[in-house]
C-alpha cells in the first residue's frame, strides 16, 4: 500500500506538468485488452507529456464512480522509433496497478510494439502487440491485434481483431468517436469475443484539455 501512495504522488506531480490530458466519464472502463474493459462506470484521467517528440510519458487513472475506489493506475513511457509515413513505437508500462474495491493491489509490468501506415488520407491500417506479467501473481498474456482507423470530418472508427493468450481468446472490437467541438468527444464501444461469446459494450463522454 506503501508502494501505491508513493506512486499516486509521482502520477500526481506528473499530470501537474503534463502537456496534453483529457478526463472520460463512462459506463464502463478502459483496457488495452478489449474483452478485460470494466463494465462498471468509471471515471478516466490521462495525462502526457508532447505527443510530437519521440520520447514520451503518459499517466492514466481510472476509478470505479459508484465507490470513489480506484481501479488502474499505470505510467509508461513510449519512444517513435520509426517516423517517416510509416511509424513504429515501442512501450514500457513501469508498473500497471489494478485494484479491487478492497484495495487489493496486483502490479502488471508490460512492453508494447504500436505500428501504424496510411493507405490514404481518411484510414490507416496499424498494429499492436502487448506483452507482460503480474509481479505478485502468476499471470502472463499477450495480445496481438491489427486494426482500421477510418476518419471522415468529425467521426472516426477504429475496428480491432484481436488474439489473447489467455483462454486462446479472439475477438473483435470497435470505438466509434464524434467531436462535438474542439474540447469535447462522445465514444462507444463494443466488444465480441468470438471464442465464448462475451460482449461489452459502453458508451462516454470525454473532454480534453
Amino acid at each position: 500500500m506503501k508502494q501505491l501512495l508513493a506512486v499516486c504522488l509521482i502520477l500526481a506531480s506528473f499530470s501537474l506538468t503534463a502537456q496534453t490530458g483529457s478526463i472520460e466519464m463512462s459506463t464502463g472502463g478502459f483496457s488495452f485488452i478489449p474483452a478485460f474493459t470494466s463494465k462498471e462506470p468509471n471515471l478516466i484521467i490521462n495525462a502526457g507529456t508532447n505527443p510530437k517528440k519521440r520520447l514520451t510519458g503518459h499517466l492514466m487513472y481510472m476509478m470505479r464512480i459508484q465507490s470513489m475506489t480506484p481501479t488502474t493506475v499505470a505510467l509508461f513511457t513510449r519512444y517513435r522509433f520509426i517516423d517517416k509515413k510509416f511509424k513504429a513505437i515501442i512501450g514500457i508500462h513501469m508498473p500497471a496497478f489494478q485494484m479491487t474495491e478492497d484495495y487489493e493491489v496486483t502490479s502488471f509490468f508490460g512492453r508494447e510494439l504500436t505500428m501504424s501506415y496510411p493507405v490514404s488520407k481518411k484510414m490507416s491500417v496499424g498494429s499492436f502487440i502487448l506483452n507482460g506479467q503480474a509481479r505478485n501473481k502468476d499471470f502472463k498474456v499477450t495480445l496481438v491485434s491489427g486494426n482500421t482507423n477510418y476518419r471522415h470530418k468529425n467521426w472516426s472508427f477504429l475496428t480491432q481483431g484481436y488474439y489473447l493468450s489467455v483462454g486462446d481468446l479472439t475477438g473483435v472490437a470497435e470505438t466509434i468517436s464524434y467531436d462535438i467541438n474542439e474540447h469535447f468527444q462522445a465514444k462507444a464501444f463494443g466488444n465480441y469475443t468470438l471464442t465464448d461469446g462475451q460482449v461489452i459494450g459502453t458508451i462516454s463522454l470525454k473532454y480534453n484539455l
